[in-house]
């Protein structure tokens, strides 16, 4: 119930609206009861497993580096869907907050794999960091 509920506000309104107290007033419990199940609210990623990726993939152009950068951030700056955006924010915010999570970690590397396949590996690490450096760098001027 609350990895569904997790899911649905991150859809409707993305990552920084998932907290302990929304969580707890939404069910109706007490937040030291979320935090048995998530110790860290880094943890809510948890509930998003396997239900993101496949729409952040279907963005992505693994065919080349190049298209894989512009496809990325054509991606991010979307303004008709924001859970491209919204992902990748929570990847970034994960990875910032904490160190690499290894949620975070795994699906950046699970991306740089897939990349991998197509163009190599010393490119898919290459595009990854430009991609990473351009998007916190886009968020300066947020």
């Amino acid at each position: 119930m609350m990895d569904e509920l997790i899911f649905q506000i991150f859809l409707a309104e993305g990552w920084e609206a998932i907290t302990y107290d929304r969580l707890a007033k939404e069910l109706n419990v007490r937040k030291s009861s979320i935090q048995s199940y998530y110790p860290k609210n880094v943890m809510f990623a948890t509930a998003l497993q396997g239900r993101v990726f496949p729409v952040v993939i279907e963005k992505l152009d693994f065919s080349s580096k190049d298209g894989f950068i512009q496809s990325w951030l054509l991606a991010y700056h979307d303004e008709e869907s924001h859970i491209f955006k919204e992902v990748v924010k929570m990847l970034l915010h994960n990875i910032i907050k904490n160190g690499t999570s290894p949620y975070s970690r795994s699906a950046i590397m699970k991306l740089q794999h897939i990349l991998g396949k197509n163009i190599g590996e010393e490119g898919a690490d290459h595009a990854i960091k430009m991609v990473l450096g351009a998007t916190l760098y886009s968020q300066m001027s947020v």
